[in-house]
């Protein structure tokens, strides 16, 4: 089959779907199909575009395989107006790129953006082909609980076009339970939905000995207890919890915080760790080096703010599992983070924004390191037999040609 992909972010960005579809793309061809990804110029890292492929408008290129088609996007500084700009300018000029792709077997999409569900629609109608609509977040549900939107004429509709791009769609799949009981809650069909979780590549990062870790040793070791949130820095994962927790735990002399990456809310951590020896704050590290960096953690970290749950499972859990270390995660009772931590038995859930509570989880995992360990082994056992890439990059195959063979009957 020949897949077009339409993804905001593709490879060599780093953050975001990225990494996913990058994944997800060079995974289908391995298994002898073609996949066509129209992408934005890499631009997530810094909300810019990169020097490099600035002041183009289209650009042709091959990676591992996939047929890359990379587009111009408006990436203007600011909030979240500037961002509806960029996806605004992303949604037309893929609209245009994508066009010129023959012989299309069937569309993928991952949101965000919802605006990109039109591009498909499009495609859709004039390619007669069948598209498949992936959520890995809830827009605008996730706005409107962060308080992005709250315009009641702006909601509406964005709403409007939710409710259109699912019905347009051929098939939605989705990351969870709970994001298939919001889509079928609008009103789509349970048989249009299928539940496909995120991965992560087991083969790539897995549990290393971190006696030798060049990132650990600049924290003091292997007697050194290491909490580690590595991911997106934005503000749907309260990072001021974490900071607050950190302060509780002020007597555990061996304790360390890393925190790894860039985003929003970047700048706020930075600022509030700086000169505490016990903490470093690092940038996004090169992927390669990203085995190596996971395994200098003790526990990792994958809180969210009140009520994001129901809108996003943290991919940076399947990391934390596949490097065989323990994950604590800020998310409330019965969501589908936390009902995937406790059925793998591989970490702790405490209720969200709620520093007292992480800390005490913390302290528990410093004074049990048998527990922490037995954890993280738990952790590698389940994203080994449930979430590696080579099981999801399967039912991604069987989902997308069931969907072919559908309309063509």
């Amino acid at each position: 089959m020949h897949v077009l992909l339409l993804a905001l972010n593709y490879h060599p960005d780093k953050l975001g779907n990225a990494p996913l579809m990058t994944g997800l793309a060079e995974g289908l061809v391995r298994l002898g199909h073609r996949v066509t990804v129209v992408c934005a110029f890499p631009h997530h890292e810094t909300g810019r575009v990169e020097a490099a492929w600035r002041g183009r408008l289209m650009q042709r290129d091959t990676h591992n395989g996939v047929e890359i088609l990379r587009t111009w996007i408006h990436a203007p500084e600011g909030g979240a107006a500037a961002k509806m700009v960029g996806y605004a300018s992303f949604t037309a000029s893929a609209l245009a790129a994508a066009a010129t792709v023959r012989g299309v077997d069937v569309i993928f999409t991952p949101s965000p953006p919802l605006t990109l569900g039109i591009v498909d629609r499009a495609l859709s109608l004039t390619k007669r082909v069948p598209f498949v609509y992936n959520l890995q977040d809830l827009f605008p549900e996730a706005a409107i609980r962060l308080g992005v939107l709250t315009d009641p004429k702006i909601i509406k509709g964005f709403e409007w076009l939710e409710d259109r791009v699912y019905g347009w769609a051929s098939h939605i799949s989705v990351i969870s339970q709970g994001f298939k009981d919001h889509v079928t809650a609008r009103g789509v069909p349970a048989d249009k939905v299928t539940v496909i979780p995120n991965y992560t590549d087991t083969d790539f990062i897995t549990p290393q000995d971190p006696a030798h870790n060049r990132y650990r040793s600049a924290l003091g070791g292997p007697d050194a207890f290491v909490i580690q949130f590595s991911g997106r820095m934005g503000y749907s994962q309260g990072l001021e919890t974490v900071l607050d927790a950190w302060r509780l735990l002020d007597d555990l002399p061996d304790a360390r915080l890393m925190m790894v990456g860039d985003g929003q809310a970047q700048a706020l951590v930075a600022q509030a760790l700086e000169g505490d020896p016990r903490a470093q704050v690092l940038p996004t590290q090169p992927r390669e080096n990203l085995p190596e960096l996971l395994a200098a953690a003790d526990v990792g970290l994958a809180p969210l703010k009140r009520g994001m749950a129901g809108t996003s499972v943290p991919s940076k859990i399947f990391g934390i599992m596949a490097s065989g270390r323990p994950v604590v995660t800020g998310v409330e009772t019965g969501s589908d983070t936390a009902h995937l931590v406790e059925d793998a038995d591989c970490g702790i859930v405490v209720p969200p924004e709620d520093p007292a509570a992480l800390a005490q989880a913390l302290r528990g995992l410093y004074h049990d390191r048998a527990r922490a360990r037995r954890l993280g082994h738990n952790a590698r056992a389940a994203v080994v037999a449930r979430y590696s890439h080579a099981v999801v990059v399967r039912q991604y195959e069987a989902m997308l040609m069931g969907v072919i063979e559908r309309s063509r009957t």
